[in-house]
């Protein structure tokens, strides 16, 4: 490996020169994010065309890319680069071949590279070499007849049992769907395999276990045996952090001999899984009985400490509970048989998959049409020969060994196993001796559901090593050229302690760390991630929020966030640096993305962004056919086709086409009530149309002569010139670009005739077919995103998927909905997909109705959630590593405060290690990872670090800010009270104005500019809780909307309860448990003192009485309730001489001059001899957050001082008294709180 010397002005990084000229074996180049590798791979090739020793051709170069765009940039800047040459040296004659022979030059897909090879050698395959590639809509509905011919087929066979027992395992009562969805992913599954009816007839023989009778000589065993084995070695992991916490100075000592007999349980279970018998492990399993817990004496240690070594002890009960249900509950002998069981049903679905492929074949011959994987299977049997078992490489492909100096593959950690076996035909030599240089980056591998194997990538860099020997030879490009280096520690730090071999399939170790390599300007800018949670400060807010209909969606509340971002961001005149003149310039609004998993919530992002008035486009999948527009084209082609079709017929006579009213529409119906309405239609024109407008008469004389024509149109001429007559008879296309977002809609309807065009060059034909493909293409829930009116210049945010983004980068970045659950639909079927084991399905006895959790099915789910969570983890890499300089994480929750302590758990762990496995593998959203992680972050001090927790050290920047959802809604309600728009309409008006304004200009001009006297009050509800106007009358404080929001964030942060998961209820919510002790201050005697037996026996008759849940009951604190009888509010609350519990009002006060209608609910009010004292039982927890009790004080003041001011002048209203004193009673404590009185408030 000869590499010359680098020299000094030569601006690549040594692994970029050694990338760029090594030579002589395979070679892995492992490129991060932004590390240039396209400018490597460019720099390789021109390096090899100008070689002065040994020069070659350009079409020499084997150059795969993954996308067309790739390919063309490529060629393009292939181009750019020896016309620079050319000019250094214009007389090299063999630079200016090299121009001529770049338009043949093989940089391309390998789709593209393998149509090429076919349509050289379709002599060799018996096909027409002039075949077409069939798109991909004309595709599906060649596969939905050969489903349908194969089914049908299998019914009316002679001997059709298997096929109903198949039947009855996998559909429904209503239809076949299942079946037909599981045999075209089975038969998708095995195209991505060089030999796909091999790879089918190896999934029936899983099942076939005659010969076996022990669980242990499964194939599938030894993987389900490690599966196991982590599972309880997490276990395990935790039992040795409950031990160090009981071994802590003020730790539950007690549960040492606990964890201690635990792990003597668990270690055991674990040696039997690692060399025991199933059998052995199944009866040992058997034994499971937790040992009792070390009682703990009050007192006796801190009580965090205690809470969260119970709470770990919890975690590894469910752990091995799990592993026990699911494993080792039936008989090894059980297990086996739910195997047998389904080996019919495997046998014979195979055998449908593989004639539904030969059918398929058939019709697209018959067509002279293939379809993508087509391409790449031909071009298999052209390359290849069969040798025992083996694929070796045909004469042609020899041939092409021969032609090809390198073969060059950019994103290899796409490819498949097809891919993979098409490569190494037509590359030269071994590993250690080879030709093909390979380019990706494994952390970026996002394609899983097109069925890309990383682990191709992953093998050969585990076998590769950095220097020459007997394998290939790997390189790491780890400087990152795109990114501001706030971004990259950020991103560093999130995956340092998140991405590892089991969970993420790599270590993020040094060598896939990102360094920083580009130049910005020193500036402050560190990473932001922000959580809006729903404000649960009392237990009324959900009661409230049902009663008022208050609440957003999380995409509205998170765009608002959003757009508040911006707005700040335009207004501070934030810069970035031109990507074109590496100038800095002022931020614009297409330096902006947002950035998400799917685009479920886009229209509603784009809603919230129109109604503040910033441009944005997203590019959506779905809403093509939702269209208005369009819907009435179709259904305006569907009545040409066949007029006798009420429901389009009447959405066309609706439409602006002709205009009918509802009223006109009955008429129509009235003129022949018994027959087809099309009939009632006829003769309604015929008799003249009494009863409707003149003009509309006129249209519909004008719509039956044009209805004439276009249906003879439709029979002689093309689809697309029917729809563009359509468009030019009715001034449809004209009448909707004047309609609101008019462009769009015409874009719209040129798309609708663009596909008509591209229908027309598909095997099929006519309207009728175009209507049937339509309806085919809704029913499978195929959708086009709605036609681009836009284009990447215009100056609008951009709202995509991160898979779209791949590629691609961006100043600045938002990320939204990190806090959104991962998609497992996946999981959930009764079969699941594995490129290996091939179809893993749950064991249905269909005489007896019963499904059972077979071990194949649990081996594969087990591999697929690692699977699913590792390419979830890659994709949110790949939207991190986007920004170049600015980026923001976006969560919504609702319960901060589980969340929180769940977060809090890390910072007992080890912050030198990784999060725990147990953490990592159970993430259900990315939220799960950032926030455990971000909790070991110095920046999370100001919230707060629990005892015995440490910080990490480390010198990533980032900004946490927690905001309540609410802060979002008044923002936005101030926002609409500035009138932007209104302003810019009247200034526009009054430019237009003459100078001479005549009397009736001038009251024109009084009336527009009258305004309502209670224009406060239309913001408004008329009916507000409390909780709503105590809100209000917080952010009211406020100066501006960027002002109201960062001072609301400090509030909301400052009194967030940072109080780990094992101190709250894992499935009641804050409000609840206030809820549940609510009603037991409610019900409970106030004659005497309880005792906790009293209490205890009251909970119990509320559950009973359903006026508490089982839920609430559990969760209810009885010693808490006890406590309060200690207290002196109780003593005189017994005393009082009249006492009001839970009193409902509702009271109308003057607000701005008009009236509101407040409600709100009472919890305690009673006399004694000076007066009435109100008094409001709250569940926050206080212990350990404030510094002293004036800061307790103050806080409950700020918090709650509004509510009760509110509450104090309602009920005297209402009842005519005086209330002396009011207080908060907490029951964390025991304290009571004084409220001071305000009466403005």
């Amino acid at each position: 490996m000869n590499i010359p010397i680098k020299p000094e002005n030569v601006t690549f990084t040594d692994d970029q020169w050694k990338a760029i000229w090594a030579k002589g074996q395979d070679i892995l180049v492992s490129a991060a994010a932004g590390s240039g590798k396209t400018k490597v791979l460019i720099t390789r090739m021109i390096e090899k065309v100008i070689d002065e020793e040994n020069p070659i051709d350009v079409d020499q170069l084997l150059v795969v890319t993954f996308t067309n765009a790739a390919a063309a940039e490529m060629r393009q800047r292939m181009g750019e680069a020896l016309e620079e040459e050319i000019a250094k040296n214009p007389e090299a004659v063999h630079l200016r071949r090299q121009l001529n022979l770049l338009n043949k030059a093989q940089i391309s897909t390998l789709h593209s590279f393998c149509q090429n090879v076919v349509r050289q050698y379709a002599y060799l395959l018996d096909i027409d070499p002039g075949f077409r590639v069939a798109d991909s809509s004309e595709a599906a509905l060649l596969r939905d007849d050969a489903l349908s011919d194969v089914l049908e087929q299998a019914y009316s066979a002679v001997e059709p049992e298997a096929m109903y027992r198949l039947a009855d395992s996998f559909t429904t009562d209503r239809d076949d769907q299942l079946i037909e969805t599981l045999m075209s992913r089975l038969y998708d599954y095995s195209r991505v395999h060089p030999q796909p009816e091999e790879w089918l007839y190896r999934v029936p023989a899983q099942y076939e276990i005659e010969g076996i009778h022990a669980v242990d000589d499964l194939s599938f065993i030894d993987p389900l045996k490690k599966t196991i084995r982590y599972s309880l070695e997490e276990a395990a992991a935790l039992i040795g952090e409950m031990r160090r916490i009981s071994e802590m100075p003020d730790g539950p000592e007690p549960l040492i001999k606990t964890a201690e007999a635990d792990l003597q349980w668990i270690d055991e279970a674990i040696r039997r899984i690692r060399t025991g018998t199933w059998e052995e492990t199944y009866e040992f399993f058997g034994t499971l009985k937790w040992v009792r817990a070390g009682a703990i004496r009050k007192g006796s240690c801190d009580e965090a400490l205690a809470a969260r070594a119970r709470s770990i002890r919890d975690d590894v009960k469910k752990i091995v509970t799990d592993v026990k249900e699911a494993y080792f509950l039936r008989s090894p002998h059980r297990l086996l048989d739910e195997i047998t069981l389904m080996a019919p049903s495997m046998h014979k679905l195979v055998s449908l998959v593989i004639e539904f492929g030969k059918r398929y074949e058939q019709l697209k011959i018959e067509r002279g049409i293939v379809d993508f994987s087509d391409l790449e299977h031909y071009a298999l049997r052209i390359l290849s020969v069969e040798q025992e078992g083996q694929l070796l490489p045909s004469e042609i492909a020899l041939g092409y060994r021969q032609k090809f100096a390198e073969v060059l593959v950019d994103e290899y950690q796409d490819t498949n196993t097809l891919q993979e076996t098409i490569i190494g035909l037509v590359k030269s030599g071994g590993e250690a001796d080879g030709n093909l240089f390979m380019v990706g980056d494994v952390k970026q591998s996002i394609y899983g559901f097109r069925l890309a194997e990383p682990n191709l990538f992953l093998e050969k860099y585990s076998r590769f090593t950095n220097e020459v020997s007997d394998a290939g030879l790997k390189i790491d490009l780890n400087a990152n050229f795109r990114s501001r280096k706030e971004v990259l520690d950020a991103t560093n730090y999130i995956f340092s302690q998140v991405m590892g071999m089991r969970v993420g399939g790599i270590e993020y170790d040094d060598a896939a760390a990102l360094k920083y390599g580009a130049q910005y300007p020193e500036k402050e800018m560190p990473v932001h991630l922000k959580v809006l949670y729903e404000d649960m400060e009392d237990e009324q807010s959900e009661f409230e929020a049902e009663l008022t209909g208050q609440s957003l969606k999380s995409s509205q509340v998170e765009a608002r966030m959003i757009i508040q971002e911006i707005k700040k961001l335009m207004e501070s005149g934030a810069e970035v640096t031109d990507a074109f003149s590496n100038e800095r310039r002022p931020l614009e609004y297409r330096d902006i993305v947002i950035l998400m998993r799917s685009m479920t919530w886009s229209s509603e992002i784009v809603e919230e962004f129109k109604l503040a008035g910033i441009p944005i486009y997203a590019e959506l999948s779905k809403g093509y056919f939702d269209a208005l527009e369009v819907m009435i084209m179709l259904n305006t082609l569907r009545v040409i086709d066949n007029p006798y079709q009420d429901i389009p017929l009447a959405s066309v006579l609706r439409s602006p086409f002709i205009g009918l009213t509802e009223n006109e529409l009955a008429k129509v119906r009235l003129a022949a009530p018994n027959e087809q309405f099309f009939e009632a239609l006829k003769r309604f024109v015929a008799t003249g149309g009494s009863g409707i407008e003149p003009a509309t008469q006129e249209k519909l004389q004008r719509f039956f002569t044009q209805f004439n024509d276009w249906r003879n149109l439709a029979r002689r001429g093309s689809l697309s010139d029917l729809i563009w007559q359509v468009y030019t008879d009715t001034y449809y296309y004209e009448m909707v670009g004047a309609m609101p977002n008019g462009r769009q809609r015409q874009a719209n309807l040129r798309a609708l005739h663009d596909r008509a065009i591209d229908y027309e060059k598909t095997s099929f034909r006519g309207l009728f077919r175009f209507l049937r493909f339509i309806d085919r293409m809704k029913k499978r829930g195929d959708d086009f995103g709605e036609a681009r009116a836009l284009t990447e210049q215009e100056d609008v945010v951009r709202l995509m998927t991160i898979h779209s983004s791949k590629g691609l980068e961006f100043p600045y970045v938002f990320i939204a909905g990190i806090g959104r659950q991962f998609n497992k639909m996946d999981l959930r079927e009764a079969y699941l997909f594995d490129q290996h084991f091939g179809l893993a399905v749950k064991a249905v006895d269909p005489d007896n109705r019963i499904t059972y959790t077979s071990l194949p099915f649990l081996a594969i789910k087990e591999k697929k959630e690692l699977e699913m969570r590792a390419e979830e983890m890659r994709i949110l890499y790949v939207a991190m590593t986007r920004a170049k300089e600015y980026l923001s994480l976006i969560a919504s929750v609702k319960d901060i405060e589980k969340e929180m302590g769940k977060w809090q758990d890390a910072q007992l762990t080890d912050p030198m290690l990784m999060l725990p496995e147990y953490t990592r593998s159970r993430a259900n959203r990315y939220l799960d990872w950032i926030g455990p992680a971000i909790a070991r972050h110095p920046a999370f001090e100001k919230f707060d670090l629990l005892p015995g927790g440490r910080f990490m050290t480390d010198s990533s920047e980032w900004q946490i800010d927690m905001i309540s959802s609410q802060v979002m809604e008044v923002a936005d309600i101030a926002a609409d009270e500035n009138n932007d728009d209104l302003l810019q309409i009247e200034e526009s008006m009054e430019q237009a104005t003459p100078q001479t304004v005549g009397d009736e200009l001038k009251e024109v001009k009084r009336r527009f500019e009258w305004e309502y006297p209670y224009m406060t009050s239309t913001l408004k509800r008329s009916k507000q809780t409390v909780s709503e106007l105590k809100r209000l009358a917080i952010l009211e404080q406020q100066q501006d909307d960027t002002a109201r929001l960062e001072a609301a964030s400090e509030v909301s942060t400052a009194y967030l309860h940072n109080r780990p998961a094992f101190m709250q209820s894992r499935t009641l919510s804050p409000a609840e448990i206030g809820t549940a002790m609510h009603t037991m201050m409610q019900q409970v005697s106030l004659d005497k003192s309880q005792t906790l037996e009293e209490v205890e026996e009251l909970v119990e008759t509320l559950v009973q009485k359903q006026l508490l849940t089982n839920e609430e009951g559990a969760a209810a604190d009885r010693e808490a309730v006890v406590q309060f009888y200690e207290t002196d509010i109780a003593a005189r609350l017994m005393n009082a001489s009249k006492i009001y519990r839970e009193l409902p009002f509702t009271y109308a006060y003057d607000s701005d001059g008009d009236h509101q209608i407040l409600q709100g609910i009472a919890d305690c009010l009673f006399r004694e001899e000076d007066g009435w004292v109100l008094l409001d039982y709250k569940t926050d927890r206080v212990h350990g957050l404030f510094k002293s009790e004036e800061a307790i004080i103050n806080e409950m003041q700020h918090r709650y001082g509004i509510q009760l001011n509110l509450y104090k002048r309602a009920i005297e209203s209402i009842l005519g008294i005086t209330i002396k004193e009011m207080g908060l009673y907490l029951f964390d404590g025991g304290r009571v709180i004084p409220i001071q009185g305000d009466e403005n408030k």
